[in-house]
């Protein structure tokens, strides 16, 4: 079911749009750059659908409002936009035409409030924003946000529905958010629907804010966000180890899983355990900054002086070469006993499976530091261009994924030799999930995204290197089988679904997406925002 307006043209020129767009929000918002609009126009997907037409930057909900009706007068698709930290396509213009809202101006932390326990903010605010605004208070959001974090916006994880550091996903401690939908009108969600001055609970009647989760903008552009803050823990507790064999570090994390204690556990493998090792000694301004932040987040000096000898006896990782895989372990607590007794659980599981216990340097610094920088997570350590996918299963299911893309690698080991392409793999498990996330590598050229995010050493290293198309269609092609091949049989979850996973072939129950027809019929009758997105065009 689609409405008439599925393929809207711009109905006055472009000249005409973009001088009322620049009457909205002044000269200094409003880019028509042709390399801001190729910027823009790409994501670490390396594919390309359209280039957009313009960029606008908003800075309040009014501004959102007045350029949602300016787009609606000129017929103009709307592309939501963040940090852009996507793989999947979401804030890429499928139209042409199309106006990229690049909400990041809108970083405002609107109430931080400890009697309700509350912080309210702006969706172009980012993770490292926000942690900043709370690191003086008792409290926090559990969630701490993406490996992204650095740059990744929280409207991006509410698009995209973020999973990464600490407990339960983007949506555990939502109470509610802001949208602009696609007709002009303004809602709010779950708590905010019913008193957003005192946001409390989410349950009264229908809970909204759900719909508007992982619908990578095809629904609104969510303008404000309220979570939820808990006090922080009062005690904290590390362990890692390594194993010889990835099955039993994944037993391990599968069982950590089902305990249910961790607040986070990851595997990491052997090309992960080189970039850790493999980087430079920080300066010595970072180096205080770190060991001041475990410090500080330590439950008592006794505790913070196990940190950091914890932390300095690891050095510079380089253990961490001697084993081929790991497993990194946080577990929080409401006072440090509760958490060293949590943590005696998993290291029972630990020595049941054969883990070896190693120095939790790692991820007591991750901990204290926890966002990536992205060059890292999207460059390779020796300058390849790089995507991930993830895929997401029930723990039962997770082995069989594991032999399934073991078995898929192993039958396209040649054809990955001929092109130069390498893979690797992270697992994580959250709630009663397993996740994993294989990232394909391949030499190539910087597009403009990845060339953006560089430092200045990974600029003059790798900046310029050749082009080699053929690599990256075969990076390409190999990433589509595999989505479609391995990932699909498992009816798996997919965090970031954007332009990319096949989100309506997954439905179990056609009904379902019938009903997500009406709905965008309902909020956005003209298909004008972010056409393609979910695969509703």
């Amino acid at each position: 079911m689609t409405s008439s307006g599925a393929t809207p043209t711009l109905k006055a020129d472009h000249a005409a749009l973009v001088e009322e767009l620049t009457r909205l929000l002044g000269d200094g918002h409003v880019s028509t750059d042709p390399d801001e609009l190729e910027l823009c126009s790409v994501d670490f997907s390396e594919q390309r659908l359209a280039t957009a037409a313009v960029v606008a930057r908003p800075g309040s909900v009014d501004d959102v409002r007045g350029i949602i009706a300016i787009a609606e007068k000129h017929g103009a698709p709307l592309v939501p936009r963040g940090a852009s930290m996507s793989y999947t396509l979401g804030p890429i213009p499928q139209r042409p035409g199309s106006i990229v809202v690049d909400m990041r101006r809108m970083n405002r932390i609107l109430d931080i409030n400890l009697d309700d326990l509350t912080v309210t903010v702006e969706t172009g605010v980012t993770w490292a924003e926000l942690r900043a605004a709370l690191a003086g208070c008792a409290y926090e959001i559990p969630f701490h946000g993406p490996f992204s974090g650095s740059r990744a916006t929280v409207g991006g994880g509410l698009g995209n529905w973020a999973v990464g550091w600490g407990k339960g996903d983007i949506t555990t401690y939502l109470l509610g958010v802001e949208v602009a939908l696609a007709d002009g009108r303004l809602l709010q969600t779950g708590a905010l629907a019913t008193d957003p001055q005192h946001p409390a609970l989410t349950c009264y009647g229908p809970d909204l804010t759900r719909l508007f989760i992982n619908d990578a903008g095809s629904l609104g552009i969510k303008t404000k966000a309220c979570f939820r803050l808990e006090r922080k823990a009062g005690g904290s507790a590390y362990a890692a180890w390594g194993f010889a064999e990835e099955d039993q570090a994944l037993a391990l994390m599968s069982e950590i899983g089902r305990l249910g204690v961790a607040t986070d556990c990851f595997v990491f493998g052997p090309y992960h355990h080189r970039v850790f090792y493999s980087r430079p000694r920080p300066p010595a301004h970072e180096a205080k900054a770190l060991l001041r932040a475990i410090a500080r987040q330590s439950s008592g000096r006794l505790n913070a002086a196990r940190n950091l000898f914890d932390l300095l006896r690891g050095g510079k990782l380089g253990f961490l070469a001697r084993w081929p895989w790991s497993v990194q372990t946080i577990v929080d607590g409401a006072n440090q006993r509760a958490a060293d007794a949590a943590m005696g659980a998993l290291r029972s599981a630990a020595r049941r499976l054969g883990g070896k216990p190693i120095p939790p340097s790692l991820v007591i610094a991750m901990r204290a530091m926890p966002f990536v920088p992205i060059e890292e997570l999207i460059v390779g350590i020796d300058g390849e261009c790089s995507f991930p996918s993830n895929c997401t299963v029930s723990l039962s299911q997770g082995m069989a994924l594991k032999r399934a893309l073991d078995a898929f690698f192993a039958e396209r080991a040649d054809f990955m030799r001929a092109h130069g392409l390498m893979a690797t793999r992270l697992y994580l498990t959250t709630a009663n999930a397993f996740g994993v996330e294989p990232i394909i590598y391949w030499r190539d050229r910087m597009n403009p995204l990845r060339y953006s995010v560089l430092g200045e050493d990974r600029r003059r290293r790798f900046g310029h290197q050749p082009e080699n198309a053929t690599a990256r269609e075969a990076a390409l092609a190999l990433r589509r089988e595999m989505v479609t091949n391995i990932f699909a049989p498992f009816r798996p979850t997919h965090v970031q679904v954007g332009k990319y996973y096949p989100y309506r072939a997954s439905r179990h129950n056609p009904d379902c997406w019938s009903v997500l027809e009406g709905i965008k019929n309902a909020v956005d009758p003209k298909r004008l925002m972010n056409p393609g997105a979910l695969g509703l065009d």
